[in-house]
């Protein structure tokens, strides 16, 4: 067994069974501007609230500690000053490990700047990370477009751009085992009146919205602004809880694979084996939390190494799958795996009969 190997499967354990607990508390970038406090700020409760911001931003902070379930895990505050370029911020928080990220006094082009840098990350350097932003149509499972006007808080309405530090925290403080999607905010005290038609209809068009329903104001539904579906993306990537699921898969095995695997294990077939058994003992352990479905396979991907033993003009008519598994592939290592996603509770029909 190469040197390293070991690792790989102590790594993808620990990570495994801390899945859930890692889960019910997110990581929550913030972007706000002032005239103190500038640069990075991290905060994991009330008293560590630098004690010269503005009392308004001193609100947001708190919005997001309120969480859910579970208060987040911590708050990464990056204060900028003025007309400063909001990529200086995301530049830093590139940097920096975090689960959603939220600018309460977001104008139109800072939405535009963090829509594409979100996309950039999760789509270019494979970071899964998402943003909150206010009345924003984003059309991508990173973008969380909340829509409610004028939330009433105690006597204090707040607008959208405002009200997502609250967003962003009510999901990080939500475990993955668990969804959004009515979830009671017991400090809200009003919202604008809307009928079920136009809440269902938002809801359609990608928008996290706040209703009166059983009694409390409650998240309509734990949706993101995807709209535009396609093979690759259906229906499951419209919710919160299943892209945070796989979102949470996906920099699991980034992270062991990095730490453990690049340019420290030959690029053995037995050793593609060994990463192929660790990555599978991993997704069993949450099939076991039930958050995947059992069943999970993970395997040599046969067509893209078929693919590549063509690009290097090697005549593969001949092969037996096998053989195919077992060439020498250089540098590169094909995986593909499938899994089966478990919603949340949503849509009960009951009916009684007397």
């Amino acid at each position: 067994m190469a040197i390293g190997l070991p690792s790989i499967n102590i790594s993808f354990k620990e990570l495994a069974t801390t899945v859930k607990e890692r889960s019910t508390r997110g990581i929550i970038a913030m972007v706000l501007k002032d005239t103190k406090a500038l640069g990075l700020n991290e905060i994991h409760e009330k008293e560590d609230i630098p004690t010269d911001l503005s009392a308004e931003n001193k609100e947001y902070i708190n919005l997001a500690l309120m969480g859910n379930v579970n208060t987040p895990n911590k708050l990464i505050v990056y204060v900028i000053e003025g007309e400063t370029d909001i990529q200086t911020a995301l530049d830093f928080l590139e940097t920096r490990e975090f689960n959603y990220l939220c600018m309460p006094k977001a104008v139109e082009a800072d939405k535009i700047t963090i829509k594409n840098w979100i996309i950039k990350l999760r789509d270019v350097d494979k970071v899964k990370v998402k943003a909150v932003l206010g009345n924003f149509v984003g059309n991508h499972e990173g973008i969380i477009n909340f829509t409610t006007e004028d939330v009433l808080v105690g006597e204090k309405k707040y607008s959208v751009d405002e009200f997502t530090s609250r967003v962003a925290g009510l999901i990080a403080g939500t475990p993955l085992s668990q969804s959004v999607t009515y979830t009671k905010l017991s400090d809200v005290v009003d919202i604008p009146k809307m009928t079920k038609v136009d809440a269902e209809s938002r809801v359609n068009k990608g928008e996290l919205i706040l209703i009166k329903e059983a009694g409390a104001i409650r998240i309509a539904r734990g949706v993101n602004s995807l709209t535009e579906l396609t093979e690759e993306k259906g229906e499951m990537f419209q919710k919160i809880k299943i892209v945070d699921t796989l979102d949470i898969i996906n920099n699991d095995i980034k992270k062991v694979i990095i730490d453990n695997y690049i340019g420290r294990v030959p690029n053995s077939y037995d050793n593609k084996c060994i990463l192929i058994v660790a990555i599978k003992e991993y997704l069993e352990e949450l099939e076991k939390g039930e958050l995947i479905e059992a069943g999970s396979i993970v395997d040599i991907d046969i067509e893209s190494q078929k693919q590549y033993l063509k690009s290097k003009n090697i005549d593969i008519s001949n092969m037996k799958e096998q053989e195919i598994r077992e060439a020498n592939t250089g540098s590169k290592v094909f995986l593909t795996a499938k899994i089966k996603m478990l919603d949340a509770m949503e849509d009960i029909d009951l009916s009684i009969e007397i």
